[in-house]
C-alpha cells in the first residue's frame, strides 16, 4: 500500500531488497538513481541491523525517511535508551544489567522482567519473561545471556496502564497523535510477542486513551521533549507504563522507525483515530521528510 500511495502523487517507486550483500545493494541504489528512500527496514536478527541502511544512505548522500543511524543504534539498545531518558529528566522503569557470574543485589523487589539488552525480533519479550523469585530470574537471565553474549537487562515490572504515544513532524513543533492504550488482562499482563503476532494492536486498544487533561498534557510534553532532545526525525513512537501506585508515567521504549503495517501497527492506527487514512499518512510522512531535508540543505 505504501507504493500505491506514493504512486498516486506522482512518484515512480520500486521496492528495494536490502537483505542482499553490500556489493549488490550499492549498485542497485546507484542504478536506480534514487531521489529518496522510504525507509521501512526495521531491526531484524542482529542488534544494529536497523542502523545499517541509514548509514549507507548517508554515505551515498541519498535522503530517506526517519532518523539517522546514531539514533537507531541508541533506540535499539535498551540500556542506552534508559540512560538517555534519565539524562533528559524523563522517568523510566528501574533496572540493572547482569552478566553470567555476576551477583545480584540482596533485596530485589519482585517481580521483574528479563530482557535482552538489544531489541531484535530474535529476542522478544513474552509472558514468561516475568519472574517472581531469584531462581527464575537467574534461569531466564542465563538463558538470554547464553543466546546473545550480551549483558541482560533486569527491569522492574510495574503494574499500570501501558500506552503508546506517536509523533510526527520536525523542528520545534512535532505533532502528537492520539495516545493509544493497550487494554491488557491479568492473564496477559504485558504487551508481548504472542499478542503482537496473533492480534496486533488494533483488536484491544483504546484510542484516544481516557486521560485527564492534566495527564494528557504531561504525556504529550514528555514525548515532545524526548523527540526533540534526542534529535529524532520525521516520526517515532514511545512506550510507557502509567504507574498506578505512584501516578507517574515511566517511559521504557523508543521506536525511531515505527512499523507501518496496515490495520496492525500502532502508528497507522493512531493516525486513523486522528482522521488521517493510510494513503494520506504515507504521503504526509514523505512530505515531512522532504521538508526536513530542504531545511537541512538551506
Amino acid at each position: 500500500m505504501v507504493i500505491e500511495a506514493l504512486t498516486q502523487i506522482g512518484w515512480d517507486c520500486y521496492q528495494l531488497n536490502v537483505d542482499v550483500p553490500l556489493v549488490e545493494l550499492v549498485p542497485s541504489l546507484s542504478n536506480q538513481n534514487a531521489n529518496f528512500v522510504y525507509n521501512l527496514a526495521v531491526c531484524s536478527a542482529e542488534a544494529y541491523d536497523q542502523a545499517f541502511l541509514p548509514t549507507l544512505l548517508d554515505a551515498l548522500n541519498i535522503p530517506y525517511l526517519g532518523s539517522n543511524s546514531t539514533i537507531h543504534s541508541l533506540c535499539l539498545d535498551r540500556a542506552l535508551t534508559k540512560l538517555s531518558l534519565r539524562g533528559i529528566g524523563i522517568p523510566t522503569t528501574s533496572s540493572i544489567q547482569w552478566s553470567s557470574g555476576d551477583s545480584l543485589p540482596d533485596s530485589l523487589d519482585y517481580p521483574y522482567i528479563i530482557k535482552s539488552r538489544f531489541r531484535s525480533y530474535c529476542q522478544r519479550v513474552s509472558s514468561d519473561s516475568i519472574v517472581n523469585d531469584q531462581e527464575s530470574l537467574l534461569k531466564k537471565a542465563e538463558e538470554i545471556f547464553n543466546q546473545t553474549g550480551e549483558k541482560v537487562l533486569i527491569e522492574k515490572f510495574v503494574e499500570g496502564r501501558e500506552m503508546v504515544i506517536g509523533l510526527w513532524g520536525n523542528g520545534n513543533n512535532p505533532e502528537v497523535l492520539p495516545i493509544m492504550e493497550l487494554n491488557l488482562s491479568r492473564e496477559k499482563p504485558l504487551y508481548d510477542a504472542e499478542i503482537e503476532s496473533k492480534k496486533g494492536y488494533v483488536d484491544d486498544i483504546s484510542c484516544p486513551a481516557k486521560l485527564s487533561d492534566e495527564h494528557k498534557t504531561m504525556l504529550e510534553n514528555m514525548a515532545i521533549k524526548i523527540f526533540r532532545e534526542l534529535n529524532l526525525k520525521d516520526f517515532a513512537t514511545f512506550h510507557l507504563i502509567f504507574d498506578q501506585k505512584e501516578n507517574l508515567p515511566l517511559f521504557f521504549e523508543i521506536n525511531a522507525l515505527p512499523l507501518l503495517h496496515y490495520k496492525h501497527s500502532a502508528f497507522p492506527e493512531m493516525c486513523s483515530h486522528h482522521g488521517v487514512d493510510y494513503p494520506i499518512m504515507v504521503q504526509k510522512l514523505l512530505q515531512i521528510a522532504l521538508e526536513r531535508k530542504k531545511h537541512e540543505r538551506s
